[in-house]
Protein backbone atom coordinates (compact mmCIF):
# COMPACT_ATOMS: atom_id res chain seq x y z
CA UNK A 1 0.00 0.00 0.00
CA UNK A 2 1.07 3.74 -0.74
CA UNK A 3 2.82 5.52 2.20
CA UNK A 4 0.75 7.24 4.35
CA UNK A 5 -2.12 5.21 3.55
CA UNK A 6 -4.24 4.25 6.48
CA UNK A 7 -5.57 0.90 5.82
CA UNK A 8 -8.76 -1.50 7.00
CA UNK A 9 -8.05 -4.51 8.41
CA UNK A 10 -7.24 -7.48 6.12
CA UNK A 11 -9.06 -11.42 6.88
CA UNK A 12 -8.30 -13.82 4.78
CA UNK A 13 -9.82 -17.54 5.38
CA UNK A 14 -8.16 -20.21 2.88
CA UNK A 15 -9.19 -23.34 1.90
CA UNK A 16 -8.01 -25.93 -0.24
CA UNK A 17 -9.99 -27.16 -3.35
CA UNK A 18 -13.48 -28.43 -2.12
CA UNK A 19 -13.44 -26.99 1.79
CA UNK A 20 -16.40 -25.23 1.11
CA UNK A 21 -15.32 -21.49 0.22
CA UNK A 22 -17.66 -21.44 -3.03
CA UNK A 23 -20.76 -22.22 -1.18
CA UNK A 24 -19.82 -20.29 1.37
CA UNK A 25 -19.15 -17.31 -0.24
CA UNK A 26 -22.85 -16.00 -1.21
CA UNK A 27 -23.52 -16.99 2.62
CA UNK A 28 -20.93 -14.33 4.02
CA UNK A 29 -21.65 -11.47 1.52
CA UNK A 30 -25.66 -11.38 2.51
CA UNK A 31 -24.60 -10.76 6.15
CA UNK A 32 -21.01 -9.09 5.77
CA UNK A 33 -22.84 -5.98 7.54
CA UNK A 34 -19.99 -3.46 5.88
CA UNK A 35 -17.30 -6.16 5.66
CA UNK A 36 -16.09 -6.19 1.90
CA UNK A 37 -16.56 -9.77 0.99
CA UNK A 38 -14.47 -11.63 -2.21
CA UNK A 39 -13.29 -14.47 -3.53
CA UNK A 40 -10.24 -14.74 -5.62
CA UNK A 41 -11.79 -17.41 -8.08
CA UNK A 42 -14.75 -14.41 -8.40
CA UNK A 43 -12.66 -12.93 -11.43
CA UNK A 44 -12.09 -16.53 -13.08
CA UNK A 45 -14.30 -17.25 -16.15
CA UNK A 46 -14.19 -21.35 -16.73
CA UNK A 47 -11.07 -21.21 -14.54
CA UNK A 48 -9.40 -18.56 -17.00
CA UNK A 49 -9.08 -14.79 -16.99
CA UNK A 50 -9.03 -13.28 -19.94
CA UNK A 51 -8.24 -16.25 -21.75
CA UNK A 52 -5.04 -17.20 -19.19
CA UNK A 53 -6.08 -20.47 -17.77
CA UNK A 54 -5.19 -20.10 -13.83
CA UNK A 55 -7.37 -22.61 -11.96
CA UNK A 56 -5.35 -25.62 -12.83
CA UNK A 57 -1.91 -26.76 -11.55
CA UNK A 58 -0.70 -26.30 -14.95
CA UNK A 59 -0.86 -22.38 -14.51
CA UNK A 60 1.16 -22.48 -11.14
CA UNK A 61 4.05 -20.14 -13.02
CA UNK A 62 0.96 -17.64 -13.24
CA UNK A 63 -0.23 -17.33 -9.81
CA UNK A 64 2.12 -14.73 -8.37
CA UNK A 65 1.00 -12.16 -11.18
CA UNK A 66 -2.87 -13.34 -10.41
CA UNK A 67 -1.74 -12.64 -6.54
CA UNK A 68 -0.26 -9.56 -7.34
CA UNK A 69 -3.19 -8.70 -9.02
CA UNK A 70 -5.71 -9.50 -6.09
CA UNK A 71 -3.28 -7.78 -3.31
CA UNK A 72 -4.27 -4.21 -5.96
CA UNK A 73 -7.71 -5.04 -5.92
CA UNK A 74 -7.39 -5.41 -1.75
CA UNK A 75 -5.31 -2.56 -0.93
CA UNK A 76 -7.83 -0.23 -3.37
CA UNK A 77 -10.45 -1.42 -1.17
CA UNK A 78 -9.00 -1.36 2.21
CA UNK A 79 -7.08 2.36 1.50
CA UNK A 80 -10.93 3.80 1.49
CA UNK A 81 -11.00 2.48 4.95
CA UNK A 82 -13.21 -1.08 4.45
CA UNK A 83 -12.19 -4.21 5.93
CA UNK A 84 -11.84 -6.76 3.57
CA UNK A 85 -12.55 -10.70 4.12
CA UNK A 86 -11.20 -12.51 1.07
CA UNK A 87 -11.51 -16.26 0.57
CA UNK A 88 -8.43 -17.36 -1.00
CA UNK A 89 -6.60 -20.59 -1.99
CA UNK A 90 -3.97 -22.37 0.60
CA UNK A 91 -1.05 -19.68 0.64
CA UNK A 92 3.43 -20.81 1.15
CA UNK A 93 4.15 -21.12 4.23
CA UNK A 94 6.14 -17.83 3.39
CA UNK A 95 3.30 -16.21 2.78
CA UNK A 96 2.26 -16.58 6.32
CA UNK A 97 5.62 -14.97 8.00
CA UNK A 98 6.29 -12.19 5.49
CA UNK A 99 4.33 -9.22 4.02
CA UNK A 100 5.46 -9.38 0.66
CA UNK A 101 1.87 -10.97 -0.51
CA UNK A 102 -0.72 -8.97 1.40
CA UNK A 103 1.28 -6.31 3.21
CA UNK A 104 0.05 -5.13 6.34
CA UNK A 105 -1.79 -6.59 9.47
CA UNK A 106 -3.57 -9.80 7.87
CA UNK A 107 -5.55 -12.26 9.94
CA UNK A 108 -5.77 -15.64 8.65
CA UNK A 109 -8.20 -18.14 9.41
CA UNK A 110 -8.74 -21.87 7.83
CA UNK A 111 -11.76 -23.48 5.90
CA UNK A 112 -11.60 -26.74 6.47
CA UNK A 113 -13.53 -30.05 5.86
CA UNK A 114 -12.60 -33.63 6.41
CA UNK A 115 -10.92 -35.56 4.03
CA UNK A 116 -13.45 -38.08 3.04
CA UNK A 117 -15.73 -35.09 2.67
CA UNK A 118 -13.42 -33.49 0.43
CA UNK A 119 -12.52 -36.03 -1.78
CA UNK A 120 -15.97 -36.79 -2.42
CA UNK A 121 -16.41 -33.11 -3.79
CA UNK A 122 -13.45 -33.76 -5.93
CA UNK A 123 -14.61 -36.37 -7.28
CA UNK A 124 -18.23 -35.24 -8.07
CA UNK A 125 -15.78 -32.45 -10.48
CA UNK A 126 -14.25 -35.33 -11.93
CA UNK A 127 -10.76 -33.79 -11.53
CA UNK A 128 -8.06 -35.96 -12.27
CA UNK A 129 -6.04 -37.85 -9.52
CA UNK A 130 -3.27 -35.79 -9.75
CA UNK A 131 -5.54 -32.66 -8.77
CA UNK A 132 -7.23 -34.50 -6.12
CA UNK A 133 -3.95 -35.16 -4.87
CA UNK A 134 -2.51 -31.84 -4.71
CA UNK A 135 -5.75 -30.86 -2.90
CA UNK A 136 -5.69 -33.08 0.09
CA UNK A 137 -1.61 -32.18 0.05
CA UNK A 138 -3.00 -28.43 0.58
CA UNK A 139 -5.75 -29.23 2.96
CA UNK A 140 -2.81 -31.30 5.07
CA UNK A 141 -0.43 -28.18 4.61
CA UNK A 142 -2.67 -25.46 5.69
CA UNK A 143 -3.63 -27.55 9.18
CA UNK A 144 -0.46 -27.61 9.83
CA UNK A 145 0.40 -23.83 8.99
CA UNK A 146 -2.92 -21.75 10.27
CA UNK A 147 -4.48 -22.64 13.94
CA UNK A 148 -7.72 -20.80 13.41
CA UNK A 149 -10.38 -23.14 11.98
CA UNK A 150 -13.55 -23.22 10.79
CA UNK A 151 -15.27 -26.82 9.85
CA UNK A 152 -17.58 -26.89 7.11
CA UNK A 153 -20.13 -29.16 8.57
CA UNK A 154 -22.70 -26.99 9.62
CA UNK A 155 -25.57 -25.29 7.20
CA UNK A 156 -23.61 -22.24 5.70
CA UNK A 157 -25.43 -19.45 6.54
CA UNK A 158 -24.37 -20.80 10.32
CA UNK A 159 -20.97 -20.81 9.39
CA UNK A 160 -20.95 -17.29 7.70
CA UNK A 161 -21.84 -16.29 10.68
CA UNK A 162 -19.06 -17.97 12.87
CA UNK A 163 -16.38 -16.08 10.29
CA UNK A 164 -17.91 -12.87 10.44
CA UNK A 165 -18.43 -13.30 14.04
CA UNK A 166 -14.36 -13.78 14.17
CA UNK A 167 -14.11 -10.52 11.64
CA UNK A 168 -15.84 -8.43 13.05
CA UNK A 169 -13.92 -8.98 16.42
CA UNK A 170 -16.58 -10.16 18.17
CA UNK A 171 -14.90 -13.33 19.85
CA UNK A 172 -13.16 -16.01 17.43
CA UNK A 173 -15.70 -17.92 16.38
CA UNK A 174 -13.32 -20.95 15.49
CA UNK A 175 -11.21 -23.70 16.97
CA UNK A 176 -7.59 -22.13 17.73
CA UNK A 177 -6.43 -18.61 18.81
CA UNK A 178 -8.63 -16.18 17.44
CA UNK A 179 -6.64 -15.22 14.56
CA UNK A 180 -3.30 -15.35 13.98
CA UNK A 181 -2.05 -11.71 13.04
CA UNK A 182 0.99 -10.70 10.67
CA UNK A 183 2.25 -7.46 10.49
CA UNK A 184 5.26 -6.15 8.92
CA UNK A 185 6.84 -9.82 9.01
CA UNK A 186 6.47 -10.30 13.14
Amino acid sequence: MGEGWVSAPLYVVVGAPGAGKTTLLPHLVGAANGLVVMDMDELLEDGALVGVPIAEPEAAPVWPAYDRMWRRIVDMVRRAGHPVLLLSPVPAPEDLTSDARWGETVHWALLDCPDPVRLARLEARNWPSDWVEDAMADAAQARALIPTVFHDGEPPSALAERVLTWAHGNGPGARGDGHRVHKNGR
